[in-house]
């Protein structure tokens, strides 16, 4: 049975046809996979990252954990940043987002791709000192993609808290209304973004939030058509 996105009720609201993608119900698109590709290209498209992995290493060991699974990152992994990375695999090269915020390190993978790489993380950090843990995020969160050259432009008019000082490739951790939110200032296209991670059971309030902003702020609602198109032309599908 496929997963819900946390996301669903307010999909829904804003007339999206489904389907399933890696596991999960998603909006297919929200009625004209065209204009929604368009938006994401030159403005601002909102879209539901739920089937992306989210994963959660903590403790002294994390950063080895890190370099002893075999991640290699572009840059140095920095508090406060983001960068991509690769996993050189016998069978297939992955490709990654690494981040770390407030001594947490933060793995952002492609769909399908988190679970063996989950256990890998797992079974270094339990080899190399019995503190630090590797977890899966994805089930017990939300993520929301807003993508688009205008992105970081548009959605700061629309959320209801200051992104002021988020350089490009940034992380920052803030609470809002009694929530924690992690947002990352990019994108899995390579390309102005930001990202919002929360508790599942916030989903629906961040989304709202989106949803009710979006005609005013020119966010358009899209679906997984037109994401995948864009990854497949970043050679990451």
């Amino acid at each position: 049975m496929a997963k819900i996105s946390p996301f669903q009720q307010v999909h829904q609201r804003l007339g999206a046809a489904f389907e399933e993608f890696d596991g999960w119900q998603l909006p297919r698109d929200f009625g004209c996979p065209q204009s929604e590709q368009t938006a994401l290209q030159n403005q601002c498209a909102a879209i539901d990252l739920s089937s992306f992995g989210r994963i959660s290493i903590k403790g002294p060991a994390a950063e080895q954990v890190v370099s002893e699974t075999g991640l290699v990152p572009e840059t140095a992994i920095v508090e406060g940043r983001w960068c991509w990375a690769e996993k050189n695999d016998p069978s297939k090269s992955l490709r990654l987002r690494i981040g770390k915020i407030l001594g947490e390190i933060v793995i952002l993978t492609l769909p399908s791709q988190d679970q063996n790489l989950l256990k890998e993380l797992q079974q270094t950090a339990q080899a190399l000192d019995g503190q630090t843990t590797a977890i899966d995020l994805s089930d017990n969160t939300a993520m929301l993609g807003l993508y688009g050259p205008s992105s970081y432009e548009s959605v700061t008019s629309a959320l209801p808290f200051d992104l002021e000082g988020l350089p490009p490739g940034g992380i920052r951790r803030i609470s809002v209304f009694m929530i924690n939110l992690i947002l990352f200032r990019g994108s899995w296209l390579d390309a102005e973004g930001l990202e919002l991670l929360c508790p599942a059971s916030a989903g629906p309030l961040a989304a709202g939030v989106i949803a009710k902003a979006h005609q005013k702020h020119n966010i358009t609602p899209a679906g997984m058509v037109a994401l995948r198109e864009a990854l497949k032309n970043k050679d990451l599908l």
